[in-house]
């Protein structure tokens, strides 16, 4: 996921959320191959949650649907620039685990270079999310 500036955390670019691997979380921070990895939630009540990804970054349902379909077709649409242009791709991971991101896109679609999904395909799937929504409040 890209970096989410307003976690007072992240003001400190040598701070990251390694999920599995730490800061918090400390019993597998012995086992490089599980940084940057997090907990799946459940999709039940997806549509009610206001914030999505471990890091929040993202605040609508269509726009995390969107970061699937889009990420590697369009990744500047997600990821900051450097200076010469270039998109900084998973700029909340240090660079030592890059390897540990899941990199082949979504539907077997592994070499077109646009979007995977249409936004058509993107509004059918929040409909469909919409639908495993079941009325539980906490």
């Amino acid at each position: 996921m890209p970096r989410n500036p307003a976690i007072p955390a992240n003001a400190d670019p040598n701070y990251y959320d390694l999920g599995l691997c730490g800061p918090l979380r400390t019993d597998l921070s012995n086992k490089p191959e599980t940084c940057g990895l997090f907990r799946t939630p459940s999709l039940r009540n997806v549509a009610r949650r206001q914030v999505f990804f471990h890091n929040g970054v993202v605040n609508r349902l269509e726009d995390a649907v969107r970061f699937y379909a889009t990420r590697d077709t369009q990744p500047g649409k997600w990821y900051p620039r450097s200076a010469d242009g270039t998109t900084h791709k998973f700029d909340d991971l240090p660079p030592q685990y890059l390897g540990n991101v899941e990199n082949s896109l979504p539907l077997e679609a592994r070499w077109v270079l646009r979007p995977v999904l249409s936004e058509s395909d993107v509004a059918d799937l929040v409909a469909f999310l919409n639908t495993l929504t079941d009325g539980w409040a906490p």
